[in-house]
């Protein structure tokens, strides 16, 4: 047999050669076409891409150069490339998972974040193999239960499903996960119990679950998992004790957050043992017992809440944890108001960190003096040591915390005088020493505080006169109480410049002389009480001036003269208390005098009318004229020549007067520096130009504001209300209520309003505020394309400041004003700049009172708030009916101090689809983006960056993250407005570092 010739052997072998490649590379274009069919099953679940991102998948185009697809070369053949990474976050994908996803079987990143994906998490996740380490599904719109399969992931490192709207219980089977080290299952509806299983995650470092309805004992599993950093469990209904060796089992804890649940029992001191712990929130629970003597031993700790449980301090001993706390140099918050606290507050305290800006002790039952050493905590801002016992005097050291902004020592036994040196605390807004056992003069250094909004010294034993310097803190805008002393003499007609002043109380002491005529120019006030004093003279004519007065007590004083009978005009009138005076005259029957129950004249012997129920006897008639012929004769044809002459002069003043007569009908005043501006409509219109389109400078819903110049060259904003638009007087109504009753520096000032009759007969109604020359935020964040070229734009610190002036007046309307206020429509149209660039919150058109429920906490009306406000700024409560809340202002507060960072508007047309400018923010830094990456580009210079540096990512990154914390869906997880003043003046801290 012949052998073949060796040409035939070679093309045999490269036959076989070429078989075995095809082979092979139809197996890796077969698995590659598996993966293809398994996306392209994704993409058709997907029912809108507002970016585009998935145009690219098709099949023209290879499988890994598709938009968000990754391919890595599989172990088997170095040419063979299989889809592993799936990464579509932040693009507003709607829709549902497909459950082909489970067929990409070399997939080891899922990331469909912050999208707005709907439906149930695919059970057939669980089926990918082994080789998934990351799935995040967090921030889209996901319900029903977390699926079981799950715990068959057997790769999983991250497992963040958080901010959806699952339910149903944590599944046991998720304790399978051995290598997860990241699970963050927060805000969702979860409930039930947690799972032991868990226990089983020997690698978690970050476990979250808070913002869920969780409930039953924590698992004491959950305890042995060494490796975690975060604990974070608050906002669940999470009962039973955390056992003794919490800190043992957990010794690399950094933030152990547990607050409003109802966790019982000691607070471990084991604790001390995971020495890297920087923040305990153990607030809102059911603590008992001591307060662990060694958490010194945390030196990073920064932040610890422990206020609202039932924690003891009954023996000196059990003070220890103060002095070991001074070891904590980094400590910035201590809170341990409203526990059951007793005996002495240890001098130690003054050792605590000189970084301490927040020490509050209230509601509990302390003794003895306030330590001297206090003084040396000399950053804090609030110092509240309310409703306790302490005694003695208070300590002159107080005068060197320089940086106090809130002083709150009322309901306490504290005795002696003020010392002089409380002068020093110049930037204080709030000063409380009410109910107390003070004595001695009131001290006139207290003039120095140029900041103060409230200051309360009532019910005290304070003698000698009134200080000028006290009556001359024009900033006192919204309390001043001084009743129930020992004060005397006359009243300083230094009063006069208290002229933002809503309440004034000088009851129960023996002011006495006459009441001075100057008081009649606090406009504002809303409420005056001056009862139970040594007054004498007649009532001040100047109180007809006092028309913003709902409450007026002057009774139990030595008052004579006329009856003021011109009350009874008083628009807001609600309640007067004249008794026990001796007032002459008739008492009228209009007015707030028509309700019987709202007036008291009792004790005034020579007084008539009035309504009957006031029992009252009738104003004697005047006696009739005895009839003499003489008179007849002689004096009646001189009497009617003087008349006549009268008449004619006067009808010829009438002629001239008759216009201006009428337009100055039923209008009220109110005050600009100090000053009345008597300003008719002809007025108006004269320094308006008869309302010209040239000096109109905005529209509204409810009508236009003009610029206006007087005479003197005052420049002012006239808003003139069309009446014919439904809602325009109501919301006139609303905007002279709430600007009667509150002053703040932030807040646009009104200077009148007028009330009264255009040229031609019709009704007509307009408010006069300061001219604000900058115009308003909106137009600064989102110029026009003609007003960019050659115009500069808000710097940085100009963005900073009124980020901190709007939170700031939010403030004082939700914390400081006697019944809070909300504004309701908060939005960068109605942020208003003067002329140095501080910001001032207008229109109060919306705004609404919030009334007292139950002596607890405030409600507003039962209101519809379904139109309320503006779209994109109103809170998504109001939505479905909830009642209007600071919370509210909150919300809106938030995404306007976003917009003002990054220069979007929350209606901007890439918002669609669920995307928000919230979840866009959040999505971007989320995935990695440096907030300056982020913010508008055109305050951030070359120079900026380069000078600042760090510092300037710190600041943004805390300012965003602040508008986020306000923009939360639930109100309950909102930033109360206080601590957002204070984290944006931590914002402004850096950047003068």
């Amino acid at each position: 047999m012949e052998r073949p010739p060796p040409s035939y052997l070679v093309v045999l072998l490269l036959l076989v050669f070429l078989q075995l490649i095809w082979s092979q590379s139809q197996s890796q274009v077969d698995e590659l076409d598996d993966d293809q069919s398994a996306l392209l099953s994704f993409k058709a679940a997907i029912s809108s891409d507002p970016s585009g991102t998935l145009t690219s998948w098709n099949t023209s185009v290879p499988v890994c150069q598709w938009a968000g697809i990754n391919c890595t070369t599989t172990s088997t053949s170095n040419s063979s490339s299989r889809v592993s990474g799936l990464i579509l976050e932040h693009l507003s994908l709607t829709g549902t998972l497909s459950p082909s996803l489970a067929n990409l079987t070399h997939l080891a990143t899922l990331r469909l974040s912050s999208n707005m994906l709907t439906g149930q998490i695919p059970s057939t996740l669980g089926a990918i193999p082994s080789q998934l380490a990351l799935l995040d599904l967090s921030s889209n719109n996901l319900t029903g239960q977390i699926p079981p399969q799950l715990g068959g992931l057997a790769s999983l490192t991250r497992l963040q499903l958080s901010n959806n709207a699952l339910d149903g219980a944590i599944p046991p089977s998720l304790g399978n996960l051995s290598r997860l080290s990241i699970l963050d299952l927060s805000k969702n509806s979860l409930g039930g119990e947690l799972p032991p299983n868990l226990g089983n995650l020997t690698t978690l470092v970050f476990f979250k679950v808070s913002n869920n309805m969780l409930s039953g004992p924590i698992p004491s599993s959950i305890y042995n998992l060494s490796a975690l950093n975060y604990l974070v469990l608050y906002n669940n209904l999470l009962s039973g004790e955390l056992p003794s060796h919490i800190g043992v089992s957990l010794p690399n804890l950094r933030v152990l957050s547990m607050y409003n649940n109802q966790l019982s029992g000691l607070v471990p001191d084991s604790l001390a043992n995971a020495s890297g712990l920087e923040e305990i929130d153990l607030s809102q629970n059911h603590f008992s017992g001591k307060i662990p003597s060694n958490f010194g031993m945390l030196k990073n700790l920064s932040w610890l809440a422990l206020e609202y449980n039932q924690l003891e301090a009954r023996e000196a001993s059990d003070w220890d944890f103060i002095q070991s706390l001074a070891n904590c140099s980094l400590l910035d918050h201590l809170s341990l108001d409203t526990n059951n606290l007793t005996g002495n507050l240890p001098s130690s305290v003054g050792n605590l960190s000189t970084g301490l800006t927040w020490l509050s002790l209230w509601d509990n039952q302390l003794t003895g003096e306030i330590p001297l050493e206090i003084a040396n905590l000399v950053n804090l801002n609030t110092l509240g040591l309310k409703d306790n016992q302490f005694s003695g005097k208070i300590p002159n050291s107080i005068g060197q915390l320089s940086n106090l902004e809130s002083l709150i020592l009322f309901h306490n036994q504290l005795s002696g005088g003020i010392p002089s040196s409380i002068g020093n605390l110049t930037r204080l807004n709030e000063f409380y020493l009410d109910h107390n056992q003070l004595q001695g003069e009131i001290p006139s250094s207290i003039g120095k505080f140029q900041n103060l909004n409230v200051l309360d010294l009532s019910h005290n034993r304070l003698s000698g006169s009134i200080p000028k310097e006290v009556l001359s803190l024009s900033s006192l805008s919204y309390y001043l109480s001084l009743s129930h002393n020992l004060l005397s003499g006359p009243l300083p007609p230094e009063v006069a410049r208290l002229q933002s002043l809503s309440y004034l109380d000088l009851s129960y002491n023996k002011l006495s002389d006459r009441i001075p005529d100057s008081l009649g120019q606090c406009l504002v006030l809303e409420s005056l009480t001056m009862s139970n004093n040594l007054f004498n003279g007649s009532i001040p004519v100047s109180f007809k001036n006092l028309r913003g007065l709902k409450d007026l007590d002057l009774s139990h004083n030595n008052l004579l003269g006329d009856f003021p009978d011109y009350l009874a005009d008083f628009p807001y009138l609600e309640h007067v208390d004249l008794s026990f005076n001796d007032l002459t005259g008739k008492v009228p029957t209009s007015g707030v005098f028509a309700n019987h129950t709202a007036v008291s004249v009792v004790g005034n012997s020579k007084v008539c009318g009035g309504i009957s129920s006031l029992d009252l006897p009738a104003c004697p008639e005047e006696a009739p004229k005895k009839k003499k012929h003489l008179v007849v004769h002689i004096v009646v044809p001189v009497v009617c020549g003087i008349l006549l002459i009268i008449l004619m002069s006067g009808l010829y003043v009438a002629c001239i007067s008759k216009r201006n007569l009428r337009s100055k009908r039923d209008s009220f005043r109110l005050p600009l520096e100090g000053q009345f501006l008597n300003l008719s409509y002809a007025e108006l219109a004269k320094a308006t130009d008869d309302f010209s389109f040239d000096n109109l400078i905005g529209v509204g819903t409810y009508g236009s504001v003009f610029k206006g110049n007087l005479g003197s060259g005052e420049l002012i904003a006239v808003k003139v209300l069309d009446l014919q638009q439904q809602g325009a007087s109501k919301s006139f109504m609303a905007e002279c209520e709430a600007l009667r009753s509150i002053r703040h520096r932030n807040l646009l000032k009104i200077l009148t309003v007028c009330s009264s009759v255009d040229a031609s007969g019709s009704e007509f109604k307009a408010m006069v505020f300061e001219f604000m020359p900058n115009g308003n935020l909106d137009t600064w964040v989102h110029p026009k394309v003609d007003q960019k070229v050659g115009s500069r734009s808000l710097t940085l610190a100009e963005r900073v400041n009124i980020a901190v002036d709007v939170a700031v007046a939010l403030n004082y309307l939700h914390n400081f004003c006697a019944t809070p206020v909300v504004h309701c429509d908060l939005k960068p149209s109605n942020v208003l700049l003067d002329e140095n660039m501080t910001a001032h919150i207008a229109d109060f058109g919306l705004a609404r009172f919030l009334q007292k429920i139950n002596g607890k906490g405030y409600r507003a009306p039962s209101t519809s708030v379904t139109a309320m406000g503006t779209i994109g700024y109103v809170p998504p409560e109001y939505g479905v009916g909830n009642h209007v809340s600071p919370q509210g202002d909150v919300y809106s507060y938030g995404v306007m101090l976003i917009e003002l960072f990054i220069a979007k508007r929350p209606t901007d047309a890439m918002f669609k689809d669920g995307l928000t400018l919230q979840k866009f923010v959040e999505n971007q830094l989320s995935n990695g983006s440096k907030a300056t990456e982020i913010v508008d580009a055109l305050f951030l210079s070359k120079e900026t960056l380069d000078d600042l540096g760090e510092m300037l990512e710190k600041c943004l990154q805390l300012i965003l993250k602040t508008g986020l914390s306000c923009a939360k869906v639930r109100p309950r997880e909102r930033m109360k407005i206080k601590d957002v003043v204070r984290q944006l003046e931590e914002a402004r801290a850096f950047l003068l570092l």
